[in-house]
């Protein structure tokens, strides 16, 4: 039925009727190899977890995100965990300039990081434009102090690399210029820097079939 992954992503995002949506995700679950970033899926059924043997195999191949388990990710398979300096070079994270990060090639809904500078910190939200479950980052914000940065960052052998839950390797720590209050970063080179609100997906938005 389909050709290649973004046959398969094209129905996932704007599908005709749920056997379509089925066999997409059966597609991508079988070539999880191929993916280069997370897709999100939703199983019908709303609020209550779906007991349709159909979907068992998307379901051992991919991960839950919610409680009933009809929220789901469909993950690379395979990914790198070794971090390897993009050709972008250094990216500065300044009061004035948000960063966002993306894996090359993705979607923005796969965007893994977006960081800003919040009250002297290097301030960070995993997957700000995935579908929304409930995590604690709504009620508290991830930083890191840009004093304790500066003080802890020449001590080390080599950058420090923040990487996502899977060790997906997303961006190094250069330095901090603490009179700027900005923070230099190497992203990796599977990650590429994007503007939100000019950015124009592929495909249009879905929100699933509940």
């Amino acid at each position: 039925m389909f050709a290649n992954i973004e046959d398969a992503l094209s129905v996932i995002k704007k599908p005709a009727d749920e056997a379509q949506y089925l066999a997409a995700c059966e597609y991508l679950v079988q070539n999880r190899s191929s993916l280069t970033y997370p897709v999100y899926i939703n199983f019908p059924g709303g609020l209550i977890s779906n007991a349709d043997t159909r979907w068992d195999g998307i379901k051992a191949g991919s991960e839950e995100r919610c409680g009933c388990g009809n929220e789901r990710v469909i993950n690379p398979g395979n990914p790198r965990t070794v971090y390897e300096p993009s050709p972008l070079g250094f990216v500065v994270v300044s009061p004035r300039h948000n960063v966002y990060l993306k894996p090359v090639g993705g979607d923005k809904e796969s965007t893994y990081m977006k960081l800003w500078i919040q009250e002297g910190a290097l301030a960070y939200m995993d997957l700000p434009f995935a579908p929304l479950v409930m995590t604690m980052d709504l009620f508290s914000t991830p930083a890191f102090k840009l004093d304790r940065l500066a003080e802890v960052l020449p001590k080390q052998s080599k950058p420090p690399v923040m990487r996502m839950g899977n060790k997906t390797p997303v961006f190094a720590i250069n330095s901090v210029d603490l009179s700027a209050q900005s923070v230099t970063i190497t992203p990796d080179r599977g990650v590429e820097i994007f503007n939100p609100d000019t950015y124009v997906d592929a495909h249009a938005s879905h929100k699933g079939t509940k």
